[in-house]
């Protein structure tokens, strides 16, 4: 079984662990989240609570994901209370498929995980997993190694189950035909491109024109209420200058962190695995292993011959370097027992009966005083200040309450006064951009009243006070300011009038049998010719290619059809001849390749099908 799914986890494992978030091509990234404990449960289903802890943790995983897709995007645009609810909704649809599996007797093994963590580049150093490296990763995740290995556990299982029904797709011969006469078609096609540019050049719009349009259209042209703020932000690191870092204390905490340092011993381990057998012969196995060892055989090699763990039997059972949380109690109890070279008495799991060597014991370097001191007198600092920060924080409120300016509070408390740009009530840049500061500063006491906002929380940016400086009532765009945008867009609705008449008579000769090549010689206008085009060809142009095989394959040759681009040109096309796609004339490798797209494609539809039953089965309750 372990080698079963070993096989199909090959492609997708590696990314699994280095990115930590799961991307799973049939189940949603936060599927790692919904076998938290629960505590404040926000969600349920069919009994199992989905805590408000890890509802948020699974938002700010998707919040991060959307930051790496669009990477231009501002992090303060992605408001909370848009993205809650689909999360919300994935980690239901999650969580239904997670017990689903439970019940059909789906799992992942421990040595499974370990295995798959000693492959990871990431934690490794020289070619070796780095406890410290896997460490430091998963905490700024914010994990424990014991739920970090529940995280990978029940993704991978999520995986699992997703695999159990999209690898039983498949697709007929039929399907396969049908397939090929669509996407491997060939078609030739003549075009040629009539510009809008000329006929706009050539049109002249009267003032009075524009004027008249200007008054009809004026809507258009209006303005949003816009503000301008004054603003006093306060964080932590505008505290730094305010607290001390004495000697005494920096020693403390690196004396505190050489004795966790040298406390922590690394331990490399091995295992051979048997999984129980219907017939007991497990057993008379073990025996044969131990009596081998006794005799003073090497345990690799006998990994390599006896372990049903075949992905850590490649190795010789290496499970690399052990990590407390990421194995059963049984296993952990018996490695910690074991001192370096020695073999355990079997271990019984859930997996089945495990042979455990302690390979390498390992303890860590010495730490180096003036090397750590600048880190932990920044890291002290820090501490301090933010442990001073509440307390500003409230001196802050009070010294902005009511104030006429905020210059004054500033100056008392060592800060600035900065100020946005004019944002509306969509929002702005910069500080304009968090939802929070645009709902205070149009709330009724700050905009009409002109009181100073209380404090509005940022996050890890701290928090912020404002004022506003000036306000921009609803308006309209003068007409000296809009006349030229008035210009183009009369001028262009008048050209597409004049383009429009041209083009259909251009067609009118094209259908009754001229070229386009002569006609298109006869009116200097450019044109292009496509032969043997296939419906995915990037060599040509795509908007064009997209238009000629959205024609019906059953049309009448010659067929002539038009349309306009995005820059305003108009485009006629002449489609001359339709190759449909043949089975038999496609290579091999094509026809496995469109077989796999044809079955991924019914397989994601089936399981989408399959899991909107399993929803639909659901009891679910959602915390308001």
């Amino acid at each position: 079984m372990l080698q079963d799914f070993r096989e199909g986890m090959k492609g997708i494992a590696f990314f699994i662990v280095i990115l930590i978030i799961v991307p799973f091509a049939f189940v949603g990234i936060d599927s790692i989240f919904s076998n938290s404990p629960a505590s404040d449960a926000e969600l349920e289903v069919d009994g199992h609570s989905i805590s408000r802890l890890v509802v948020d943790r699974a938002l700010a995983i998707h919040k991060q994901r959307l930051l790496q897709q669009f990477g231009d995007i501002d992090p303060a645009l992605l408001d909370d209370s848009m993205l809650r609810g689909p999360v919300r909704q994935r980690l239901v649809k999650e969580k239904a498929a997670e017990l689903t599996a439970i019940e059909t007797n789906m799992g992942v093994s421990p040595a499974t995980i370990a295995s798959l963590l000693q492959t990871v580049d990431a934690y490794q150093t020289e070619g070796r997993f780095d406890r410290d490296k896997y460490e430091f990763s998963i905490r700024q995740m914010g994990y424990t190694p014991r739920e970090h290995h529940r995280y990978m556990s029940n993704g991978l299982l999520l995986s699992q189950f997703a695999s159990g029904v999209v690898d039983t797709g498949f697709v007929t011969g039929a399907d396969l035909e049908l397939a090929a006469r669509i996407f491997e078609q060939r078609r030739n096609y003549y075009y040629l491109t009539v510009p809008i540019a000329p006929l706009m050049a050539d049109i002249s719009i009267d003032e009075a024109d524009l004027k008249t349009y200007y008054e009809e259209h004026k809507e258009d042209f209006r303005t949003e209420e816009r503000l301008e703020i004054d603003y006093i932000q306060l964080s932590a690191s505008d505290l730094l200058d305010q607290v001390e870092v004495d000697e005494a204390m920096v020693r403390e905490v690196f004396d505190s962190r050489q004795k966790a340092t040298q406390a922590a011993v690394r331990r490399r381990i091995a295992h051979i695995l048997l999984e129980p057998k219907e017939d007991g012969s497990h057993a008379a196995t073990l025996e044969a292993i131990q009596a081998q060892l006794t005799r003073g055989s090497d345990f690799a090699a006998l990994a390599q011959e006896y372990s049903d763990d075949l992905g850590s039997a490649e190795q010789g059972g290496d499970l690399g370097f052990f990590e407390a949380g990421a194995f059963p109690v049984e296993f952990e109890t018996a490695v910690l027992g074991l001192a370096a070279g020695e073999v355990s008495t079997p271990v019984k799991t859930d997996s089945g009966l495990h042979l455990i060597r302690l390979t390498e014991l390992e303890a860590a370097e010495r730490l180096v005083y003036d090397v750590e001191r600048p880190a932990i007198e920044t890291e002290l600092k820090y501490q301090l200040a933010a442990e001073l920060l509440p307390e500003k924080i409230e001196q802050l409120r009070e010294l902005s309450y009511n104030a006429e300016n905020l210059a004054d509070p500033a100056a008392t408390m060592g800060l600035d006064v900065a100020r946005t740009e004019p944002f509306a009530r969509s929002g702005g840049s910069g500080l304009a951009a968090y939802p929070a500061v645009v709902s205070a500063a149009f709330a009724e006491d700050v905009l009409v009243n002109g009181y100073t906002s209380d404090i509005i929380e940022l996050g890890e940016s701290g928090v912020v006070v404002l004022k506003v400086r000036q306000h921009y009532p609803v308006g309209y765009q003068p007409f000296e300011k809009v006349v030229a945008d008035i210009t183009t867009l009369l001028k262009r609705k008048s050209a597409k009038k004049r383009l429009a008449a041209r083009a259909n008579a251009l067609r009118a000769e094209i259908t009754q049998g001229k070229s386009i090549e002569a006609l298109a010689q006869e009116e200097s206008l450019s044109w292009q010719v496509s032969l043997d085009t296939s419906r995915f060809d990037s060599r040509v142009d795509e908007t064009i290619r997209d238009h000629v095989f959205g024609l019906p394959t059953n049309s009448t040759l010659p067929e002539v059809s038009g349309f306009d681009l995005a820059s305003g040109d108009y485009v006629i096309v002449s489609l001359t001849d339709i190759q449909l796609g043949n089975l038999d004339g496609i290579s091999e490798a094509r026809r496995d390749s469109l077989a796999q797209s044809a079955s991924r494609t019914l397989a994601q539809r089936e399981y989408q099908g399959y899991e909107s039953l399993i929803l639909a089965d659901a009891t679910v309750k959602m915390d308001k």
